[in-house]
């Protein structure tokens, strides 16, 4: 009976030795993002699920894609990589490099209490955002505008709730922190639908402009079906999944094929850059 217990315990170490990757994450964003938070609960669940995980604590997401093409071949690097990226660091993603889509969130264009009945509004973008799908709302609302550039969603925020601008253009977290906060109020979002009662920008801008929505995917510089299916299986993980519900996001994990995640991916990015 001994030998037969040492024989399956010999077995199942060895099957776990077989399953188990050496994995590194980079955030591809700093503490308080979306990004990097994701990037700890994959560092937390992959290592509980018996995988060798490495954190490589890169913000930057220009300096995150220069470390995962330079260790391709050499070690499995994952990044958090949203679809307006590429329009900022020219990197793109592409069959070699997506894995994973882990959900998606419409932007949102919101402005503070004293804002609603200005007719001449500053609004705030992030640095590198193109204007274009502000003006067409802004220019239907007969609205004029004045942009000012700032580093990131969080600096967005502040600039906001301190009354240096009026609105501003962002994604769905900080938006949903105005209103949750009794600071201001979403004139739209970019999607299609009524999300978290805020219309959709298609119900005011009517020339047919497509407007995009950010896709989340993961990147790596290892595409294979074997590390796809660990991070589909990381993300059934109570971590993510209340994290998400704290976010209001939908659970999509894995549900699509990753030829088509990686088609709505590759097209969202083409908006952003427009």
């Amino acid at each position: 009976m001994k030998k037969i217990y040492l024989f399956l315990l010999s077995t199942i170490l060895l099957m776990t030795s077989a399953l188990a990757e050496s994995i590194t994450v980079v955030p591809g964003g700093k503490p308080g993002g979306s990004s990097f938070a994701r990037a700890t609960m994959y560092k937390e669940v992959l290592t509980k699920m018996g995988h060798d995980v490495k954190f490589e604590n890169i913000s930057s997401t220009k300096e995150g894609a220069k470390y995962l093409e330079k260790t391709r071949g050499k070690e499995t690097v994952i990044m958090m990589y949203p679809t307006n990226q590429p329009s900022q660091i020219g990197y793109d993603i592409t069959e070699n490099n997506f894995v994973l889509k882990e959900y998606f969130a419409p932007y949102f264009w919101c402005q503070s209490n004293e804002a609603v009945d200005k007719d001449v509004l500053k609004v705030g973008l992030d640095k590198n955002m193109n204007q274009k799908f502000s003006d067409k709302l802004f220019g239907a609302l007969g609205k004029e505008v004045i942009y000012l550039r700032y580093k990131n969603s969080g600096a967005l925020y502040n600039a906001i709730t301190a009354g240096d601008i009026d609105a501003m253009f962002t994604n769905q977290g900080k938006s949903l922190k105005l209103v949750k906060n009794n600071q201001g109020s979403c004139i739209a979002n970019t999607s299609s639908e009524v999300i978290h009662d805020i219309t959709s920008v298609y119900t005011i801008v009517k020339d047919g402009t497509k407007f995009p929505v950010m896709e989340y995917p993961v990147i790596s510089n290892n595409t294979s079906e074997k590390l796809r299916s660990i991070l589909i299986e990381a993300n059934k993980d109570e971590l993510f999944v209340q994290w998400r519900a704290s976010k209001g996001l939908p659970e999509i994990v894995g549900q699509d094929t990753r030829q088509e995640e990686l088609r709505l991916a590759m097209e969202g990015q083409e908006l952003w850059k427009q």
